[in-house]
């Protein structure tokens, strides 16, 4: 054989192996399942860290959210706390002017010096009943004659114990209407109230977000609270006013001033007077019942009740006054929106995405929420009396509902999100607290109505 024909062989053979070869790898299944195994733990390594970033994505917006609502309720409750509390010092006033009436009387004790004198009218008319034709006339003229000196010696112990007790206690009420404390008291409450509000969302924000581990530096949730007209909720200044719904009567610079200022007037005077018929008909309630003849229960009210009017009207006529509800020229439903209304919006560090090379947030801003409250005066309860057939039988608890700083009735609750300048809120940075808010591109209202899942 030539040494051509020899190469031609070897080549020849060569091309029949590698077509051979070529066929027994598209028959051959050995080895397949590897590759296929990687590719397929390649796609499940990144559907697993889908799933970890949506259920921790998921998760951290359910705890977030629910940090905004209890935020925004635990200050908005400090906020009705606050109400009732100006409530109840409105009444203390009211209250301690009575008191003082009551006190002067005691230590001056008008009525126990005319008293004698009408006793001694009544020792002067005994006799005549001695003659009366009728036995229970007759009986009277040793009976006054018996009971006077008893009426007497209730009206001295009765004199003397108040008389005791109004030498310590006058001076501390006179010195408390002297010096305005509690006004001033209140005045100062209105001006800690905002931020007593803010403290305790941001407390409970802080303690329902820690800190993310995943970031440097991280910090735990925090909250602010805001009003719906887009401004952080804080106290403006010392002078009476703050953002609270509520106004001073002496010092508020409002121009509705003097409506303020005869509202409260007016409900000082009927709730003094209140305070001081409940208190006399408590404590001279023997004499109304056993010791009329000496008529002191009625000198008393009438002493007591000369002195509330010299408070009022002679002593403290421009000062001492019940704070009052802020009321504005706006519609009803406007005014509730602007003064009895607030967001509080929650602030929380990024969270570290799992598989940070494939997925990303596209938001390098802190993560927020946000819900809506509302102060207001609740209506009495609905109630069944069993004497009746359901549902004639079906009434309301008779509980006041005015609207004023005399209710003691002020609550919060959530109500839907859907204040115009939470979009501005959500992209304002709040004061004292750096976070790099997000940015909603300039969304409008209504876009963001339909966003809105409140």
């Amino acid at each position: 054989m030539s040494k051509y024909s020899m190469v031609d062989a070897v080549q020849r053979r060569f091309r029949r192996g590698i077509a051979c070869l070529i066929r027994r790898i598209h028959r051959d299944q050995s080895g397949s399942i590897s590759v296929v195994t990687v590719f397929a733990f390649i796609f499940l390594t990144m559907v697993l860290g889908m799933l970890m970033n949506v259920g921790r994505h998921a998760d951290r917006k359910v705890r977030i959210q629910n940090a905004a609502d209890a935020a925004t309720v635990s200050g908005s409750t400090v906020l009705a706390r606050g109400m009732n509390t100006l409530v109840f010092t409105n009444h203390l006033m009211c209250d301690v002017f009575a008191l003082t009436a009551y006190l002067r009387e005691a230590r001056d004790r008008n009525s126990e010096s005319l008293t004698p004198e009408i006793l001694a009218e009544w020792d002067s008319m005994a006799p005549e009943f001695a003659d009366a034709p009728h036995q229970k006339f007759s009986d009277l003229a040793e009976g006054i004659p018996a009971k006077t000196p008893l009426e007497q010696d209730l009206i001295t112990a009765f004199a003397q114990q108040n008389a005791m007790v109004s030498e310590s206690l006058l001076p501390v009420m006179e010195q408390i209407l002297d010096f305005e404390m509690i006004p001033e008291f209140q005045r100062a409450l209105v001006i800690a109230l905002p931020q007593l509000s803010v403290t305790a969302a941001d407390e409970i924000a802080s303690r329902l977000g820690p800190a993310n581990r995943g970031l440097a530096g991280g910090q735990p949730m925090r909250a602010r609270m805001w009003r719906t007209l887009g401004v952080e909720f804080e106290a403006l200044g010392s002078t009476g006013f703050s953002q609270m719904p509520v106004a001073d009567p002496i010092n508020d610079i409002s121009q509705r001033q003097p409506e303020y200022f005869s509202r409260g007037i007016s409900e000082r005077r009927v709730a003094a007077n209140r305070y001081l018929n409940y208190l006399n008909s408590q404590m001279l309630r023997d004499f109304d019942e056993h010791a009329k003849m000496s008529q002191y229960s009625n000198l008393w009210r009438g002493f007591s009740k000369a002195y509330l009017r010299q408070l009022l009207e002679d002593e403290y006529p421009d000062s001492n006054v019940p704070y009052q509800v802020r009321r504005s020229d706006l519609i009803l439903q406007e005014e509730i929106e602007t003064d009895y209304m607030f967001v509080g919006v929650s602030y929380w560090d990024p969270m570290s995405e799992r598989m940070p090379g494939l997925f990303s947030n596209p938001n390098p801003g802190v993560q927020v929420a946000y819900a809506q409250s509302r102060l207001f005066i609740p209506r009495g309860r609905l109630y069944h009396d069993s004497r009746f057939a359901f549902p004639e039988g079906v009434f309301r608890h008779r509980v006041s509902n005015k609207h004023d700083l005399m209710n003691q009735n002020w609550v919060t609750r959530l109500v839907p999100a859907t204040a115009p300048a939470i979009p501005q809120i959500l992209q304002t940075s709040p004061q004292n607290l750096p976070v790099d808010v997000p940015n909603l591109g300039g969304i409008n209202v209504e876009e963001f109505q339909q966003l809105n899942t409140h």
